[in-house]
C-alpha cells in the first residue's frame, strides 16, 4: 500500500526550492531539513522517505512516501 503525506509548503519553504530548483544545489540539507521539521511537528518519525515537490501556481506540494516501497516495489 502507498503511504503517501502531502501539504502545501511553507513560504519559507517554498523560497528555499525556488533558489534550490535554480541551481543551489547546496540547500538541499535545508530543504530535506525543513520537511523532517513538518513530518516532526506532524507526529511522525523521520525515517527514510522519497521527497517530490509539484508545482502549483505561486508554490509548491510536497509529496512524501516511505522509500521502503521504492526498493522493495510494493
Amino acid at each position: 500500500m502507498n503511504k503517501q503525506i502531502c501539504w502545501q509548503a511553507s513560504p519559507e519553504l517554498v523560497a528555499l526550492l525556488r533558489r534550490y530548483y535554480a541551481g543551489e544545489a547546496g540547500l538541499w540539507g535545508e530543504v530535506q531539513a525543513s520537511v523532517h521539521a513538518e513530518l516532526l511537528a506532524r507526529g511522525l518519525s523521520v525515517m527514510p522517505r522519497h521527497l517530490r515537490f509539484r508545482r502549483n501556481g505561486d508554490g509548491y506540494d510536497v509529496m512524501v512516501e516511505d522509500a521502503e516501497e521504492y526498493l522493495t516495489g510494493l
